[in-house]
């Protein structure tokens, strides 16, 4: 009898710390906790801090979930997204400091300062906090996860993901093509550097390999044409390759290119042309 009663005392305790946890909304909705949200510096990975404290009598326990967004003080200032779950547990009147994996999600704004201060935030759209529960629970480097967010969030490529590459990552570029109803990465973009913007939005490099396999030493030629067939970039002309399969890098400047869509044409002398690789600007 005395095993059993422990038993249903353990339960009961375990039934009512599951009740106690509670969602930051309702939290922040009730008055019962404070969340002081100040950037690192820098405005993605470990950039923030957030001192929380539970102004109420009783214990609580919640979380900063994955996809929640704490706007910036500053209107010319990035907001940040949280992309991991920072679970939080406070005794009555207890204060602690956690420090987020946080992502812009503004690019065309300014990052960022040490100390910089930010509002208690609110949950990001439905898309955006998918994609932070796929980051949660994986391991995505801060590149990787930054120029996804700026997909759903501000529209850019997303080929600045990189083309798929049978790693790990793949799994975000297939759930990111879903999110933004975009086609999967198949080349790479790269935008150009700016002071005052963390993502200029303005494509500078466009990187693809090309992969050939022809049956003898052949001559590669490789242009690139607009959308109506005018040649506008020579990148190789009767280049020698060796028969078997070979993989060619190529980088393409594209910096000062208008909006279009243009497509990389590759011409061997065993067939014209090998392959058409589309890309769009």
């Amino acid at each position: 009898m005395r095993v059993f009663i422990t038993v249903l005392l353990i339960a009961g305790t375990f039934c009512r710390s599951r009740a106690e946890i509670t969602s930051l909304v309702a939290l922040l909705e009730q008055g019962r906790i404070q969340l002081s949200p100040h950037g690192t510096g820098g405005h993605s990975g470990e950039c923030l801090k957030v001192d929380v404290r539970n102004l109420s009598s009783s214990p609580i326990r919640t979380s900063i979930p994955p996809g929640w967004v704490f706007p910036s003080e500053k209107p010319e200032v990035q907001d940040l997204i949280v992309m991991r779950e920072e679970v939080i547990v406070l005794a009555p009147g207890q204060r602690r400091t956690v420090t987020c994996r946080a992502f812009c999600c503004e690019a065309s704004h300014s990052g960022p300062a040490e100390n910089e201060p930010f509002r208690k935030g609110h949950p990001a759209s439905a898309t955006l906090i998918a994609l932070a529960q796929l980051v949660d629970s994986g391991a995505y480097a801060d590149h990787i996860v930054q120029n996804a967010v700026w997909v759903l969030s501000d529209g850019n490529d997303i080929n600045s993901t990189g083309p798929m590459d049978s790693s790990a990552d793949d799994r975000l570029r297939n759930r990111l093509s879903a999110l933004s109803d975009q086609p999967i990465p198949r080349y790479t973009v790269r935008y150009a550097n700016t002071e005052q913007q963390a993502c200029s939005r303005r494509p500078e490099t466009i990187s693809r390999t090309i992969a050939i396999d022809p049956s003898t030493a052949q001559h590669l030629t490789v242009v690139v044409k607009s959308d109506n067939g005018r040649v506008v970039e020579l990148i190789h002309r009767d280049l020698l390759v060796a028969a078997g399969r070979t993989a060619l890098p190529i980088s393409l400047n594209v910096l000062n290119w208008p909006a279009g869509r243009y497509a990389f044409y590759v011409y061997t002398t065993e067939s014209t042309p090998v392959h058409r690789l589309p890309f769009t600007l």
